[in-house]
C-alpha cells in the first residue's frame, strides 16, 4: 500500500568515490567567513561521535542577505564514508542534505554552537553493506518489532550475522529469533517504492509436519511477514534529536561490495548533546 501524500520515486545513487579521502571543508555562497565556521562545528560535533577514521566533508551555502535578514543559511550538505559510532552503527557511505537551517547567529558566531531556532527537513542516502545493515538492525536504539499472541507481546529479535546483499535478486537476506526459532527474513523493494519483507521459518515445512504444526508455523510465517513489513515502511530512527525516516530503497552492486542503499526523511530539531553516543 502507498503511504498517503509520498511521491514514489527510485532513489538516486550518489557515487560512491565523491567523498575525500580526508576530513575537508567546502565552502559555497557569498558569505565565506560564515559558511566556514558552520561547515568546522558540524565536522567537528560529527567528528566526535565518529571513529578516527571516518571521513566527514560539509558543504554549506550561505547567503549574506538571508542571514542577515532571516538568520537562515542553505543547503547544508553532509558527507562521509566508513563511519562508524561508539554504539556500532557503521555505514559504507552517507550524503545528507538539508535545504534550510534556520540558525541562532549569536550562538554560531560568538559560542561556536550550532542551535537551530526551527527544525530543518532534507533528505539523505545511506549505503550499508551486509555487515553494516546487521549493525543497523541490531542498533541498541533500534527497538524491535513485537508480536503480539494471547495477550502478550514478544519481540521480534534480528541477528547481526549471516546478511547477504543480492544484487541480481534485489534481495537482502537476513535472520532473526522468535520464541527461540530461526527465521530467514527476505527485504525487497516493491514496485510503489516500499520496503517488503518475507518471513520464514529455518527449518521449512515438510511432508512429515503434523497438521497442527503446519498451520501453526504458516500462520506465524503470515504475521510475521506483516509486522515486519510495517516496522521497516514506519521505520523512524532516532540520534538524540535527529529523526531518520525511511523513504525508499534499492539494491546495487556498485562500489568495492554489494550494498542496499537507503533513502531517508530527515527531521532535525536539534544537534546531538555532546557526549551522547550513538
Amino acid at each position: 500500500m502507498v503511504k498517503e501524500g509520498r511521491r514514489i520515486q527510485a532513489p538516486t545513487i550518489p557515487k560512491l568515490d565523491i567523498f575525500s579521502s580526508k576530513t575537508s571543508i567546502q565552502r559555497n555562497g557569498g558569505d565565506t567567513v560564515t559558511s566556514n565556521i558552520i561547515s568546522q562545528l558540524a565536522v567537528f560535533a560529527l567528528k566526535r561521535r565518529l571513529a578516527d577514521e571516518a571521513h566527514v566533508a560539509c558543504d554549506v551555502t550561505a547567503d549574506p542577505t538571508r542571514i542577515a535578514l532571516q538568520g537562515k543559511v542553505g543547503p547544508v550538505t553532509v558527507k562521509g564514508k566508513g563511519w562508524k559510532s561508539p554504539l556500532g552503527l557503521t555505514c559504507r557511505a552517507i550524503e545528507a542534505t538539508v535545504n534550510e537551517c534556520s540558525l541562532d547567529f549569536v550562538e554560531v558566531l560568538q559560542k561556536r554552537k550550532l542551535r537551530l531556532t526551527v527544525p530543518a527537513e532534507g533528505n539523505a542516502m545511506v549505503a550499508l553493506t551486509g555487515a553494516d545493515f546487521g549493525s543497523f538492525v541490531t542498533h541498541p536504539l533500534l527497538k524491535p518489532p513485537r508480536l503480539t499472541m494471547n495477550g502478550r507481546s514478544h519481540p521480534f529479535q534480528f541477528l547481526k550475522d549471516g546478511v547477504l546483499i543480492d544484487p541480481n535478486a534485489g534481495e537482502v537476506r537476513f535472520f532473526g529469533m522468535f520464541q527461540g526459532e530461526r527465521w530467514r527474513c527476505i527485504l525487497k523493494r516493491n514496485r510503489d517504492g516500499e520496503a517488503e519483507i518475507k518471513v520464514f521459518p529455518i527449518n521449512n515445512i515438510s511432508s512429515v509436519d503434523d497438521e497442527d504444526n503446519v498451520a501453526n508455523k504458516l500462520a506465524l510465517s503470515k504475521a510475521l511477514t506483516k509486522i515486519i513489513t510495517i516496522f521497516f515502511n514506519n521505520l523512524t530512527f532516532e540520534l538524540d534529536g535527529t529523526f531518520l525516516s525511511f523513504q525508499d530503497m534499492m539494491v546495487t552492486d556498485r562500489g568495492r561490495e554489494s550494498c542496499v542503499m537507503i533513502s531517508l526523511k530527515i527531521l532535525v530539531k536539534k544537534f546531538p548533546s555532546t557526549g551522547i553516543a550513538f
